[in-house]
């Protein structure tokens, strides 16, 4: 599985479209006044969710019961709806309706005899390679920092500190970092990949070890770990 979250931080910034609040040991978000993407004083998600990525665009709207996805769960794509996913009354399975190829196509995603998870379409037929890979890369979200990729860029520029001297603001170059996004959305491992001065790197490697919890990567909802590459530009202002 290939995790592709790659963060440019040249790119032109966006408009911050929703912020964090935090009450009576739980935290949760509100965006055009709903209460969204509540975690419990236990730390499990619970009710309404939300997931834009970092270009800040609407990817996956489901609900929670303690950390598991429960009922519909429905995938964006261009703030147009591209997939459902929804279990089926009485049996464990869940209806699959794709609506990306200018016509709905649907089927059953269920267990086979080896206790695998299969694509079928409504004849009951196993899916293709290629079909399956369709619906299982839109069921994939990589991690995402709150406020996408203009708050990640304010975050950086607010907190690398060194030394600024004259002759250090006079040096411009690129530090590649990689990191760890756990399942809780806490940084691990973070390394240097490459850099063009030792302070600079020193500096960014800091800052990378002390940034917020992202959004862990997840698929049909669930989270897991991913790796995220960062390059991190100096230049002279």
């Amino acid at each position: 599985m290939s995790f592709r979250s790659f963060l440019n931080l040249s790119l032109a910034a966006a408009f911050l479209l929703f912020f964090g609040l935090q009450s009576h040991g739980q935290s949760y978000e509100l965006v055009g006044g709903d209460t969204i993407n509540r975690i419990d004083t236990a730390g499990k998600k619970q009710g309404l969710w939300k997931y834009w990525d970092n270009n800040l665009a609407l990817a996956l709207v489901c609900h929670y019961e303690n950390d598991s996805p429960v009922g519909k769960q429905t995938y964006y794509q261009k703030n147009k709806t591209i997939l459902e996913l929804e279990p089926v009354s009485g049996k464990s399975e869940l209806a699959w309706r794709y609506f990306g190829s200018g016509k709905l196509v649907q089927g059953r995603l269920r267990k086979n005899k080896k206790g695998k998870f299969e694509f079928v379409n409504v004849k009951g037929e196993k899916l293709k390679t290629h079909e399956i890979r369709i619906l299982t890369d839109l069921m994939e979200l990589d991690a995402s920092f709150q406020g996408g990729y203009y708050e990640l860029f304010r975050y950086f520029k607010e907190h690398i500190k060194y030394p600024r001297t004259p002759e250090q603001l006079k040096k411009e170059g690129i530090v590649e970092i990689s990191f760890q996004i756990k399942e809780d959305g806490k940084i691990g491992d973070v390394r240097l990949l490459s850099g063009f001065d030792v302070e600079c790197n020193e500096a960014t490697l800091e800052c990378v070890k002390s940034m917020p919890r992202w959004r862990p990567a997840t698929k049909m909802g669930y989270s897991f770990e991913s790796m995220v590459k960062v390059p991190v530009q100096f230049k002279q202002l």
